[in-house]
């Protein structure tokens, strides 16, 4: 059964002038190539082509969609002049207005902005009224939860030309009327012309009042939550070891192979070198940082340049910097170092209220050291006059559960910040003994993709903080750049298939459950950001 689906034009955002370009770039014919009827809608009186239907009542609108049984409603702007339609009809292929929501070939896709078009189910219109098109999608993007989304990920160009915006501007114009009517109104077309002129085509101005945004900086319903991150990741994790002192019961370095030694992804020690680590700091040192976590598939405390590491990245201006440990190895000496290096907060790994139970979970460890430990790093960081923050944090679990109330009762009035944190699987490798996630009737995006980057021990740059057999490593810093790494064809792939919920069997974010223990309105940075500036 073919879908049918109604073309809306959308002339609220117009003037009469736009409507002179139209002939010049075949516009209307265009239209009528895509869809098996076109509407206008025109609150403004602006059409003036009395053969198409023109409304300024959207709900009038909906009923003549239903009247016609339009499956969906695929909605162009008026200024679109540049509208490829065989890109346009390509797409609208993989678009199943029964189960899909919202279709878009704006948000987060490779191609210049305005060359495609976005779809609205006539589902949607039956479960709220809505005043016009754009306070649909708004309202779409606003409620990510309650909708299903499918971003086309066939049609791609470079990075940089995503950046191009083809809808009507002056420059553009100009352009159209210099043709003569002998360009080819494509992508390709658009691309060339645009060189040809010697002009960037204008960025698209994104609305700062959105939650989220694309790689362009356009409002999303799922992306990146600032315009800085989506140029650049503002949350940089170092996992500078893999080496630790502690074999705790919830994380995989309590793990064993058959043999009874270290599995495959621990057999080969090794640590961050100070060099790797200074090109990263160095290249953030260019753009805004708003945290930097120094933590490991280990214990951080084991690297002998952690302190040069937090003081290079303090002199850089990159930060602040926060420091994740179990607390056992911290001497006066050394805290009074990390203190005067800059340090913006420690996080201390407790998980316990009392010795019985610290030393179950945390295997390897002694309750008096590490509990000695946080109150010395107090101590210390009175003495001094800092500003250090101080967190203690508890991952729930069934052996140290009951202990939950007592451990928030006794550190509240003590450190800046109890984090609770859920248990997690760490991709597959330890089996949840206690958190069930609230799930969904789909998956939602991952936001690892989204937020930061991770410098493995390696030096290689990954996505997932969580990925211990690095399944999701990309490249070497030695090969690559993170912004490169951040825009990389790669990065973008893999974002799609989330956003899309079309995960291939051979990624290991296919059988992941963790994605649940990371929802979009969570993150470890925001607990960060909320203890101060």
């Amino acid at each position: 059964m073919t879908d049918k689906n109604l073309l809306v034009l959308d002339m609220s955002g117009s003037d009469i002038s736009v409507t002179h370009l139209w002939e010049k770039s075949r516009f209307l014919e265009k239209l009528s190539e895509i869809c098996f009827e076109s509407v206008v809608w025109d609150p403004n009186s602006i059409h003036t082509h009395a053969e198409t239907k023109r409304f300024d009542d959207f709900n009038a609108l909906v009923q003549f969609a239903e009247s016609v049984e339009a499956d969906s409603l695929v909605l162009v702007d008026s200024n679109q002049i540049f509208l490829d339609q065989q890109i346009v009809s390509e797409g609208l292929k993989s678009f199943r207005p029964q189960k899909i929501d919202y279709f878009t070939q704006w948000e987060h896709c490779r191609l210049p902005v305005g060359i495609g078009v976005r779809a609205i189910s006539t589902r949607v219109l039956e479960q709220e009224v809505f005043n016009s098109p754009k306070d649909c999608i708004n309202h779409i993007q606003s409620n990510p939860s309650e909708f299903k989304f499918h971003y086309d990920m066939v049609h791609q160009t470079p990075y940089e030309d995503t950046l191009l915006d083809s809808r009507d501007s002056p420059s553009l114009r100009l352009l159209v009327e210099n043709s003569n009517g002998k360009t080819k109104w494509g992508l390709g077309g658009f691309l060339s012309i645009a060189k040809k002129a010697g002009e960037d085509a204008p960025l698209y101005q994104p609305d700062v009042t959105a939650l989220r945004v694309d790689e362009r900086k356009m409002p999303a319903a799922y992306g990146f939550e600032s315009p800085e991150c989506a140029e650049f990741p503002t949350y940089i994790m170092f996992d500078i070891i893999n080496i630790c002192n502690a074999k705790c019961i919830h994380c995989p370095q309590s793990l064993t192979n058959l043999n009874g030694g270290k599995p495959d992804f621990l057999s080969e020690r090794g640590h961050l070198s100070m060099e790797t680590y200074k090109q990263v700091i160095d290249e953030c040192s260019e753009h805004k940082i708003q945290f930097v976590r120094i933590t490991a598939d280990g214990e951080p405390l084991v690297h002998k340049q952690l302190v040069d590491m937090v003081k290079y990245a303090k002199e850089k201006g990159v930060g602040p910097v926060g420091l994740t440990t179990n607390g056992s190895l911290l001497k006066p000496d050394r805290i009074r170092k990390l203190i005067e290096a800059g340090l913006f907060m420690v996080d201390f790994s407790l998980d316990a209220s009392t010795p019985e139970t610290f030393e179950v979970v945390r295997t390897g460890l002694k309750w008096d050291k590490v509990v000695g430990s946080v109150h010395e790093f107090i101590k210390i960081r009175d003495e001094l006059g800092a500003s250090t923050k101080i967190m203690v944090s508890f991952v729930k679990q069934g052996a140290n559960i009951h202990e939950l109330d007592d451990f928030v009762n006794y550190w509240t009035p003590i450190v800046d910040e109890v984090l609770i944190r859920e248990m997690i699987s760490n991709v597959g490798l330890v089996a949840t003994s206690e958190s069930e996630f609230a799930g969904w009737d789909h998956r939602w995006p991952c936001v690892h993709f989204f937020r930061r980057v991770v410098i493995n021990h390696q030096g290689v740059l990954k996505a997932c903080p969580i990925d211990w057999q690095q399944k999701t490593a990309y490249r070497s810093m030695d090969q690559t750049s993170v912004h490169n790494a951040w825009h990389s064809h790669h990065y973008w792939m893999n974002r799609m298939e989330h956003l899309n919920d079309e995960i291939p069997d051979e990624r290991v974010c296919k059988s992941c459950k963790d994605w649940a223990g990371t929802p979009w309105k969570m993150g470890y940075e925001k607990v960060v950001a909320s203890m101060g500036d």
